[in-house]
Order: structure tokens, then C-alpha cells, then sequence
């Protein structure tokens, strides 16, 4: 025995442990478990694969839900910094913006916030022609700087003097936006910017923090708005966010009761309409953190990745710890033989800890490694699931949790070996094996339940998995209305000047006139692009409609197309026409209504001739836009839009529009498709970008890519939960297996055929099975009701997919079973009994 091994007489006759004493002897301990795991490298590889797989997959998902759902936001007192939004929960929409009308009102009658600020996203074009950019950016009121306490890095901010039109002319640079553009040059400030036409000043640079609250953000410049804006019809108009900082002394609470006082009184004192039209939309204001209103769309997936992970940790920790328990009990006459020279039971006790310990340290430093190579990954993930966030590292909360769960680990696998052999009398070991006996009945029984417990666990992350691909399957099978195959779709951003004397018009004809010049091309032009660019909602007013009482106020989506837009997507005209070249600026406005519309508003006849407007209801008949056709249902929100409200088409020609969306059909390739419309769009004007350019199918394919991710996440998990159970079955059969080798011998011997012992075997690893399957079935059906909000068209109790994820579970099962069944077969009796 080598001088550096745990075992110490000395030890075994009372002595105390000094403080040194034990620490020597945990270092011979770590020694020995080190060589131990060398000699043992296949039970090594497969324990340290596990337990890096498990403990890696954690910290990735952990570091993903930390950095969006746990971490506050790194501004003073966080909890302070609210949104306050509208609701019109009767038209479906339950969290929509606020507007310049509502921030003047509470900012002067609403004592409980210290400060309020409006901020609004959108993209501006930097550069001049030849050399033009689309970047993210937002306009915002000055108080948002106050309402997220932080100061200048460089320069200074704007003030309330820029809020009006001649002044708005500045900007503010985010700190990345700083260094990548201008390489972090002190001598920016005074410089200027040309922003989709417009010449900006930059007077200064905002601090890295500041993007924590829009990473997509670039730089910032005043919101504006001309005074004749500020009327009480604008009032539930909604474009920018409203934030705003609580006093020390306020209250979420005050600050809702306050700000639902002010909207009570704009309802008493309000015109008949007024209080008619929120009467009908069942307007609400609201005041949350800004926190909770950034992670809720993302919550409920984040929470379901980390209880998918978890599930996988317990399987994989209940491998490990099946692997321990068998490894300590083939280790018996070792351990006795110690315990015989004087070893103490709490030596041997530290001793087992110590290996497990040793393993899991190992496992959770590969896990590390596995984690940090796939942040880039996760970050790519995160970046589509919640495109404002920070990108985000193993930070030190993050280790912590790795930590934690390490030694939680190192407890469990190093616990139930310990209890195993010190819940036995090892002297009577070295005698049992003397004469030959078989042992390990207690560790088979207790391997036997693990085993029972990883195909549970299994089974309800399976489940998850298998409601998930259900609900995917019926995202993608729903039709989007249109013929996306064969189109290449791009966006083309018009400047301000374009919004005068019809000239973003006259671009539009132009453009259409130039594509149509390449062979073989259809071209479709829209202010809107399907699955792409969400469109918002606005209420109308239907000529000859009365609102049944107590009804929704009436609303729709709408937006512009050309005459080529039906033909390049291929909708269906149900009804009527399409516009065409006649319908101009100057001639009578007309409407194309989708089949939603016209059921709802004309369920006996035709809608075609009828009339519907938005916003103000014209005094004079002939200014009544008139409904000219009625087209198929489009999906252009997303096949999971549910607002239930319909769409209406204008023509292009008869409204304005700072962006335009272009379709081609054709069977070229759509890289060079993107090519030539970059060259047609640059002949006409080389300031103008195209962007987000490509086939249509990947715009579609895009809208699915947070549902697809999470899926794929929860898959791998399952799927590597399904590869535990399997080598968890396996292993269990395969250790009963040789520890019966001299039974099965005898049954051999006495006739038992191989079939028969085949079946024996087989029978053994099915009940397990099967006890797993009942049980995770009771458990699955218990948890799955928590994945409602990320089904589609799937109930949480979707047998099939019960069903499906049972027979996957069962089949896995029989084949793990089969292996150890076909070794137990091949013993020969003869050589099991002289053997023993």
C-alpha cells in the first residue's frame, strides 16, 4: 500500500483529527481517487461525459435565463424604472404605446414619477449616395436619460429645448456605435451625421450601460412633434413608449391610481363619441416595470429550457450516481480489507466523497468549457429571442450556480454508495466472498429504483419535447394566404424629402417601370413585407354598419400595394378587382378588403360598393373610400396573430409611405435577383438602401425561428435524456447481469432454455420500464399544463403525443433490455459454475 494511501492505522485507535492532520489526509484522499480514475478510465470517460453533458447544458441555459429574466437591469434602482402603456383588451390588444398627449398630462399631474420620458425605435439611413447604411435608433424625449440616472461618457446630452421641429437636429452615440464607428475618438463631438437625408450634430457619447436598456440602438436623437400635434383626439393614438422614474416615496400602486384618475377624467369630461369609442375598446391604462414588460414574451420558454435542463441534470446525476453504486459495491473486499487493517467507517465514508467530488469537479470544468464554446451560439439565439438584451457571458452569478450544482452533485452520487457500504458489515464481506456467494441484492434493488426514476424523468421531458414538435408542426402546416416560392422580397427606406409632392409616388412607379424591364419578373410593391413588418391597428368606421351595442369598436390593418402585388404573391381575388394604373392620387380613394372583412360586415351579401375609412368619418358621400374587391385571407401578421381583426389594402398611388417593400417572382436565383434590384434602385437614387433582401421563403422560415429554437433546445434535451435512460437500463441489466452469472449458470444447467433466459431478462428491464412510463405519465400530465401559452392548436393533454413519446420510451427500453439479455444467454454453465 503506497505511503500517500487514505488508510492510516493510526487513525483507526481514537485519534483526533487536527486541523493539519486532515487536511493531509483529504490530500492522500484526492491522490488516491485520482489514480483510482485513471485506472478506471472506461467508468471515467463515461461518468465525466455525463456529468460535463448535464452540468454544461445547465450553465448555458442558466446563463440565458440569468442574463434576460433574473438579472436586473444595471441602472440605480431598477425597480423603479416603469412603462406606462395602453389596453384595449375588447379589440384584443393588450399592450400597446402611449403617445405625446398622455406624456404631457401625466408629467404634469402625476406626482408620483420623478421623472417621465417617451422613446421610440426605428431604423435611419446613415450616409450618402453610394455609401448608405440602415440603422437602428431612437427618438426620444431628454428625460430618459434622468429616468435611467446616467450620465455622459463624453460631451453632453440633449434637453427639452430640442423637443420642437428646428431644434431636433442632434444625436447622442451609444458607446459601441462609438468605438466601432469612430474607433472611440475623443474629437467626435461637433461632427455631424447625414440621417436619411437630414445633417445631425453629435454632441455626445452615452455610457456602456446605457445600452442595456436597447442593445439594438445606435444612437439616440430628440422626439419632436409640432404643437398643432397636442389634441385630445391624439390621445389614444399610439406610437412611442412611454417610461418613467418613481419618486423614493412612490408606489407602483399610487402610480396607477394616479394615472387612472387622469384617464377617468378625460372619460367624464369627453364627447359622447369619446367615451363611445373607449366604452367599445375597453381602454385601460397600465404601469408595470420596465423589467417585467421586457421578459414576459420570453419568460414562460426561458423557465421551460431551464426545467428541461433540470430534468436532464437528475437523469444524468442519477447515471453517475448508478455507476458509483456499482463501482463501490464491485469495491467491497477492497474497503474491508481497510476497514480490517484499522481504517475508520468515516474515513471510508470521506473517502467515497472525496472520489465523487473529484469526478464532479472534473465533469463540472468540462462542462465550463462546453458552456463557454457555446455562448456564441446561445447569444446568436438570444439575440432573435429578445433582440434588445446585452450579449452576455459566465459571469459570476453564473460559476455560482455551476458551483452549486456541482457540489449538490458530488453529495448525491457520493451519498448513496456510502450508505450502501456503510450500511453493511464489510468484515462478514471478505467471508461471504470466500465462499463464493453472490452479492449486490441491495445495490441491484436500489439500482433497480434509479433506474425506475430516470425513465419517469425522461418521459415528462419527452413529453414537453414531443407537445412542442406537435405545435410546430401545426405553426408550419398553416397556410400564410400567399404563394411564398419563387419570391424575393427586400426593403427600400425613403427619406423625408420623399413624403412631399407625391415623389415617394412617383419612386414607386418608377422602380415598378424599371424592374419589369428584366425578363421573366413580376413585380409587387407594398408598404408592408408578410412575417416581417408587424403592421398596427387602426379603428374604422363601415358606412351603413351599425355597432350592435355593447360590441368591440370596429377596427383593421391595413397598408398600401401596387398593381402587380395580388399577381406577384399569388392571393386569390375572391370578389370585384385589384387596383390598377387608373387608380391614382387624383382619382376617388378605393379599398380592397380581405374575406374576413366582408363576412363580419356583410355576412348576406356582397362588400363590394360598399364604403369604410379610417379615423374621422367624412361629412360628404363622395369622400367615402369605396371598397372595389374582396381578396383571400393573408396571414401578413404571423400565422399566430389572434387579434381576430381583418386587413384592407389602399393603393399605392393614393397615400404616402417612408418605406417600400418589394416583391419579384421569378425562377432566378434570388442572389441575383437582390443584385439587380440594387443596381435598378441605384440608378434611380444611390442614397436610397436596400436591406433585408432574400427569398420569401426565409422571411417566413424567420417568423418561426423562436419557436424552432426552443424546440430544437427542449429536443436536445430530451434526446440526451433518451441516451441517459438507455445507458442507465442498460447498465443496471448489465451489472445484474454479471453479478448473476453463477444463478444464470445454474438455470442453464438445469434446462432453462436461452429464449427463456432471454425473457427473463427482458421481463426484468420492461417492468422497470414500465413503472417509469406510468409514473412519468402521471408527472407529465401534472407539468405540462404550464406549457399552454407556448402551444399552438395543441392542448397540454394532446394524447398523440403521449402516446407517441411512450411507445419512443418503451421501444428505447426493450432494445437496452435486449443487449444484457442476449450476454445473460450466452453464458456458458459449465465454465459460470466452475468459475465460481
Amino acid at each position: 500500500m503506497s505511503a500517500d494511501h487514505p488508510t492510516r492505522p493510526g487513525n483507526a485507535h481514537g485519534q483526533g483529527f487536527g486541523v493539519g492532520r486532515l487536511f493531509g489526509g483529504l490530500g492522500g484522499d484526492f491522490r488516491f481517487a485520482g489514480r483510482m480514475l485513471t485506472k478506471n478510465k472506461g467508468f471515467a470517460a463515461t461518468a465525466l461525459t455525463t456529468l460535463a453533458l448535464c452540468i454544461g447544458a445547465n450553465t448555458a441555459i442558466f446563463s440565458m435565463l440569468y442574463a434576460l429574466v433574473l438579472e436586473p437591469l444595471p441602472f440605480r434602482e431598477p425597480a423603479k424604472i416603469v412603462e406606462v402603456y395602453n389596453s384595449f383588451p375588447k379589440a384584443g390588444l393588450d399592450n400597446l404605446p402611449s403617445n405625446v398627449v398622455q406624456y404631457l398630462d401625466f408629467k404634469e399631474n402625476a406626482p408620483a414619477f420623478e421623472n417621465l420620458a417617451l422613446w421610440r425605435g426605428g431604423e435611419s439611413t446613415l450616409g450618402d449616395a453610394g455609401a448608405v447604411t440602415r440603422l437602428n435608433y431612437a427618438a426620444a424625449t431628454a428625460e430618459i436619460f434622468d429616468v435611467l440616472a446616467v450620465q455622459p461618457l463624453l460631451g453632453r446630452f440633449f434637453s427639452t429645448e430640442n423637443h420642437v421641429p428646428a431644434a431636433d437636429k442632434v444625436l447622442v452615440l451609444t458607446h459601441s456605435f462609438w468605438r466601432t464607428q469612430f474607433q472611440a475618438d475623443p474629437t467626435v463631438l461637433g461632427r455631424t451625421l447625414v440621417l436619411s437625408g437630414d445633417t445631425y450634430e453629435i454632441i455626445g457619447v452615452a455610457p456602456p450601460r446605457f445600452e442595456a436598456f436597447d442593445a439594438q440602438v445606435k444612437f439616440v436623437t430628440p422626439l419632436s412633434w409640432p404643437p398643432d400635434q397636442v389634441t385630445q383626439m391624439a390621445r389614444y393614438g399610439v406610437n412611442p413608449r412611454l417610461y418613467g422614474r418613481l419618486t423614493d416615496t412612490a408606489t407602483m400602486g399610487a402610480a396607477f391610481s394616479q394615472v387612472a384618475a387622469l384617464e377617468q377624467k378625460v372619460y367624464d369630461e369627453g364627447s359622447p363619441g369619446l367615451r363611445d369609442f373607449l366604452d367599445r375598446t375597453g381602454h385601460v391604462i397600465a404601469v408595470a416595470t420596465v423589467h417585467s414588460q421586457r421578459v414576459a414574451p420570453v419568460k414562460a420558454s426561458l423557465y421551460l429550457l431551464q426545467g428541461g435542463v433540470l430534468f436532464v441534470l437528475l437523469i444524468g446525476c442519477v447515471n453517475v450516481a448508478n455507476l458509483m453504486l456499482a463501482r463501490s459495491n464491485a469495491r467491497q473486499g477492497e474497503l474491508a480489507i481497510r476497514v480490517a487493517l484499522g481504517a475508520s467507517r468515516g474515513m471510508i465514508a470521506r473517502q467515497l466523497l472525496v472520489e465523487g467530488a473529484l469526478l464532479t469537479g472534473i465533469g463540472a470544468l468540462i462542462g465550463l468549457g462546453l458552456a463557454w464554446s457555446a455562448l456564441g451560439t446561445i447569444n446568436h439565439f438570444t439575440a432573435q429571442l429578445l433582440p434588445n438584451a446585452l450579449p452576455f457571458g459566465l459571469d459570476s452569478q453564473v460559476l455560482g450556480y455551476t458551483a452549486l450544482i456541482s457540489v449538490v452533485m458530488a453529495l448525491v452520487i457520493g451519498v448513496l454508495p456510502i450508505a450502501h457500504v456503510l450500511g453493511g458489515n464489510l468484515v462478514q464481506t471478505i467471508q461471504s466472498q470466500s465462499r463464493g456467494a453472490s452479492t449486490g441484492r441491495g445495490v441491484r434493488a436500489m439500482s433497480s429504483v434509479l433506474v425506475v426514476l430516470q425513465m419517469a424523468f425522461a418521459l415528462m421531458l419527452l413529453t414537453g419535447a414531443g407537445l412542442l414538435i406537435r405545435s410546430f408542426a401545426e405553426v408550419t402546416a398553416v397556410s400564410p394566404g400567399f404563394n411564398p416560392q419563387e419570391v424575393v422580397a427586400a426593403r427600400v427606406a425613403l427619406p423625408r424629402e420623399y413624403q412631399q409632392d407625391n415623389r415617394a409616388q412617383r419612386f414607386a412607379q418608377q422602380l415598378t417601370t424599371s424592374l419589369q424591364e428584366i425578363p421573366g419578373v413580376t413585380v409587387g410593391l407594398a408598404t408592408a413585407t408578410p412575417f416581417l413588418t408587424g403592421m398596427a391597428i387602426n379603428t374604422i368606421s363601415v358606412r351603413d354598419y351599425v355597432v350592435p351595442p355593447g360590441a368591440p369598436q370596429p377596427g383593421a390593418f391595413h397598408f398600401a400595394a401596387s398593381p402587380g402585388y395580388l399577381a406577384a404573391l399569388q392571393i386569390p381575388l375572391r370578389e370585384g378587382r385589384w387596383f390598377n394604373e387608373s387608380d391614382t392620387a387624383e382619382s376617388r380613394q378605393v379599398m380592397v378588403v380581405d374575406e374576413d372583412f366582408a363576412r363580419r360586415y356583410y355576412p348576406e351579401g356582397s362588400a363590394v360598393g360598399h364604403h369604410v375609412t379610417f379615423g374621422r368619418t367624412p361629412e360628404n358621400e363622395e369622400d367615402w373610400p369605396v371598397i372595389i374587391g374582396v381578396v383571400g385571407n393573408v396571414r401578413h401578421n404571423g400565422v399566430e396573430e389572434d387579434s381576430g381583426n381583418p386587413y384592407i389594402y389602399h393603393a399605392v398611388a393614393q397615400g404616402g409611405f417612408g418605406t417600400l417593400s418589394v416583391f419579384l417572382r421569378t425562377a432566378r436565383p434570388s442572389a441575383e435577383m437582390v443584385g439587380l434590384l440594387r443596381e435598378k434602385v441605384t440608378a434611380i437614387d444611390a442614397t436610397l438602401p436596400v436591406y433585408e433582401a432574400g427569398p420569401m421563403t426565409g422571411v417566413i422560415s424567420q417568423s418561426f425561428s423562436d419557436r424552432r429554437g426552443i424546440m430544437l433546445l427542449l429536443v436536445s434535451f430530451a434526446g440526451l435524456a433518451l441516451v441517459l435512460s438507455a445507458v442507465g437500463i442498460y447498465g443496471v441489466l448489465a451489472y445484474d447481469v454479471s453479478q448473476r452469472t453463477r444463478e444464470i449458470g445454474i438455470r442453464g444447467a438445469i434446462g432453462a432454455s436461452r429464449e427463456q433466459i432471454v425473457a427473463l431478462i427482458l421481463k426484468q428491464g420492461l417492468w422497470k420500464t414500465g413503472i417509469g412510463l406510468v409514473l412519468g405519465l402521471i408527472g407529465a400530465f401534472s407539468l405540462s399544463r404550464f406549457m399552454t401559452s407556448l402551444l399552438f392548436e395543441v392542448k397540454a393533454t394532446d394524447p398523440l403525443a403521449y402516446v407517441m413519446v411512450s411507445v419512443v420510451l418503451l421501444i428505447v427500453g426493450l432494445l437496452a433490455s435486449y443487449l444484457p439479455a442476449r450476454r445473460a444467454a450466452r453464458i456458458d454453465p459449465n465454465t459460470a459454475l466452475r468459475v465460481e
